[in-house]
């Protein structure tokens, strides 16, 4: 009685935790990028096939975030579903208790912390890679595909380019506003002819422009054209770099470079910042600490996952809801709360003389400690 009592409720919280996972990937990945990859492929940017496989990539990176949310739902779901039924009330009157009837949960969080910590710390980062490189590959076969005729560009910062007819390889009469950091119009270039090109060293596309004049303005604003004393040249050729960095989120500062790395690259660079810091007599730099916070941040990230959990019972007990939709809200809200308080905590990085690593950990604490006393709460009832 007791194991066909376990595969029920193991049952219900599988497919629970499931239907929730895929509506979060889902959810993530239209919140994130598919709206700019929709559009690369509407324009001509990407192929069909090189879009589902940029998308297959997305997946474990976005499965980082959506596991916590699935199994805080799922638990919500099922359960709010098996005590709003009285099953639970039934099952306490066979005789078994909280913990028993819990059991199920304790199994599938500690799975799925597990494989959240895997994702993150090898599928994920090999993604990224992966998704990189294509993404690289594409524009380095197909540059020309970045430039659409009668359309204005704007996803180069600090440009906003038109062409006003593309034959082929040939591209034909340019216009190119340049712009400062107040969207204030500093140069405008208007060209006959040019010629695109991949530079993959630099991770740009160079515009090679000919015939053509470059008019430098002053007080030209983007809404209200106001020229006050244009100073027009001209020119035969002239190239132009459009830097592809911040299109596709690549930088070269730390923080980002550690998505990119699996757990034995983290330890190796680790070790690496540790016999430096040894050299130059440092007890604990700030290399070492930004390694040790991305460290701690993704394992914390994944027991997030057994904290939120142990938090998610008695919630469902209490609330007693069988509608999803009322239970994947107050997941959200849940998740929301510890988010918030995950950026509170990692706000305490700044303070010199604390453990900002350890301090990620407060969260998972909190969380979990309020997680036990619900409940202890709740089998006691």
């Amino acid at each position: 009685m007791i194991n066909r009592l376990h595969r029920y409720i193991f049952k219900e919280l599988f497919i629970s935790i499931i239907a929730s996972f895929c509506f979060f990937v889902i959810l993530l990945i239209l919140a994130t990028t598919f709206r700019d990859l929709s559009e690369m492929l509407n324009g001509g940017k990407l192929g069909f096939q090189l879009f589902c496989q940029l998308m297959l990539l997305l997946l474990p990176v976005v499965s980082v975030y959506a596991i916590p949310l699935a199994v805080l739902s799922g638990i919500l779901i099922a359960f709010g579903r098996l005590s709003s039924n009285s099953e639970i009330t039934a099952m306490k009157s066979l005789g078994l208790s909280l913990y028993q009837i819990a059991s199920s949960v304790f199994l599938i969080a500690f799975i799925c912390m597990v494989l959240s910590a895997l994702t993150s710390l090898h599928f994920a980062p090999n993604a990224l890679l992966s998704y990189r490189t294509l993404i690289v590959k594409s524009i380095f076969e197909n540059p020309i595909g970045f430039m659409q005729e009668k359309k204005f560009i704007k996803e180069f910062p600090g440009y906003v380019i038109y062409l006003n007819e593309r034959d082929g390889s040939k591209l034909k009469d340019f216009w190119i506003w340049e712009m400062d950091e107040s969207n204030r119009v500093e140069m405008f270039i208007r060209s006959k002819t040019g010629e695109l090109s991949y530079d993959q060293n630099t991770n740009a596309l160079t515009l090679n422009l000919n015939n053509g004049s470059i008019e430098r303005r002053s007080g030209v604003l983007n809404k209200t054209i106001q020229v006050d004393s244009p100073k027009i040249l001209f020119f035969e050729n002239l190239p132009i770099s459009l830097p592809l960095n911040d299109i596709f989120g690549r930088s070269e500062n730390q923080i980002l470079r550690f998505k990119h790395m699996t757990f034995a690259q983290l330890m190796k660079e680790r070790e690496r910042v540790i016999e430096k810091d040894r050299a130059s007599e440092v007890r604990f730099s700030d290399e070492r600490a930004n390694i040790q916070n991305y460290i701690h941040k993704i394992f914390s990230q994944a027991y997030s996952v057994f904290a939120l959990a142990i938090i998610g019972i008695p919630l469902a007990i209490k609330v007693g809801r069988k509608e999803s939709y009322v239970n994947v809200f107050l997941a959200l809200a849940v998740a929301f709360g510890y988010h918030f308080l995950f950026i509170l905590m990692s706000w305490f990085s700044e303070i010199p003389g604390l453990r900002s690593d350890l301090i990620l950990w407060v969260p998972n604490i909190l969380f979990q400690s309020l997680g036990f006393w619900l409940f202890a709460k709740s089998a006691n009832q």
